[in-house]
């Protein structure tokens, strides 16, 4: 059985509009909280998996751009010492124009990424089994308590996790 934490990552891990005033738009922009980074080395030494999940609704409205998106979230691994086993981005938005960019199960408060990455990590680490008892997942946002509750997952507000760091 191997523990697996989620976090959100804008406001969480990383600065997000809140602090910097504007969305994080790309790999310049990504600005990591050292509490946040001391918290997911000591969940990786202590064998947990850790994924990042992350709305990022700009790339279905036309204000962010996939690849600026994806590079940011790379960033954010490296500013981490690639201590993410996988980080799941949702590109949707519920009042975009393109109706395949407006629905989705992947959008937080959804479940979809958490039930992607679990996929995707039993696919490479054959045999690890991640029971919901072993799981958290913290985050900022009323949403990301909402997608921990519909996932049947401990929840921690990012300022309390990001408190414990030593």
């Amino acid at each position: 059985m191997t523990p697996l934490l989620f976090t959100d990552l804008d406001g969480t891990v990383r600065q997000g509009k809140d602090d910097l005033g504007r969305f994080v738009h790309g790999p310049e922009d990504v600005i990591v909280y050292p509490e946040a980074a001391q918290r997911l080395y000591s969940a990786k030494q202590v064998g947990m998996r850790i994924v990042g999940v992350t709305n990022q609704g700009g790339i279905a409205l036309g204000y962010a751009n996939a690849g600026l998106i994806d590079a940011a979230n790379k960033m954010t691994n490296e500013k981490v010492g690639g201590l993410f086993d996988i980080i799941e981005t949702c590109p949707h938005h519920p009042d975009a124009e393109d109706p395949e960019m407006g629905r989705c199960f992947c959008r937080k408060p959804k479940i979809g990424m958490l039930v992607q990455a679990v996929l995707k990590l039993r696919a490479v680490n054959p045999g690890e089994y991640y029971p919901p008892e072993l799981m958290l997942f913290v985050g900022d946002r009323p949403e990301d308590k909402v997608c921990a509750d519909s996932a049947g997952i401990r929840f921690q507000d990012a300022a309390e996790w990001r408190a414990k760091a030593t």
